[in-house]
């Protein structure tokens, strides 16, 4: 059975091959006339979407505390993990009252629970002397992707990632997760008290950006 699909396939193709040879490549102007048709639509649109966006660009700028104090949470419970908040209704980061991140909000509510930052994988930006670079944090080690980095040789403080919401603004503010000395991340765990204050997420996502 597969023999004769195959036998009637490769017949179809030489058929339509000495059609178009004798027709003057009449066959493949046709089917280029079609599909260049069908495909120009979808050119436009294309064209059309890639100009919207470069000229569009969108420059969000963002007011933390609007020149007034902050409102404060309290904290009801810390575990191993995290730590339970009272009436924590949005997502974002949770710092302590110096301004030092605690954690990520995993859960919102009347009792929220925010996870620590150091029970949590996230990618962070070493500032070297001469250079970022960008690693990921996950149990109490830090990696670095980029094999061209000698690890041994870099050093440098290690901050959120500034491509995660509020991470510039850590960074700007010296707010750091510790050191990154040799291969050795030694890490600068805040003190968590019985308040605490919310950054809410600006980026719009429901989901967090850590594990």
């Amino acid at each position: 059975m597969k023999i004769n699909q195959l036998t009637l396939t490769f017949i179809i193709i030489l058929t339509i091959f000495f059609l178009d040879v004798f027709t003057d490549n009449g066959i493949a102007k046709l089917l280029h006339s079609v599909f260049s048709n069908a495909a120009y639509p979808l050119y436009i649109a294309k064209t059309s979407l890639e100009n919207y966006f470069e000229k569009n660009v969108t420059v969000q700028y963002i007011t933390i505390f609007e020149n007034k104090k902050p409102e404060l949470l309290d904290v009801l419970s810390v575990e191993l993990r995290g730590l339970y908040v009272r009436n924590l209704k949005k997502r974002g980061i949770i710092i302590n009252e110096e301004g030092k991140l605690i954690g990520f909000v995993e859960k919102t509510g009347q009792v929220g629970y925010v996870t620590k930052w150091w029970e949590s994988e996230f990618p962070v930006t070493i500032s070297a002397t001469d250079l970022s670079v960008v690693g990921y944090y996950k149990k109490y080690r830090i990696t670095i992707p980029d094999p061209t980095i000698d690890v041994d040789k870099l050093s440098g403080m290690v901050y959120l990632s500034e491509y995660m919401p509020y991470g510039k603004l850590l960074k700007e503010r010296g707010i750091n997760l510790g050191v990154f000395k040799e291969g050795e991340f030694l890490i600068n765990i805040p003190k968590i008290r019985s308040k605490v204050i919310l950054l809410e997420d600006y980026t719009g996502s429901e989901e967090n950006p850590q594990k």
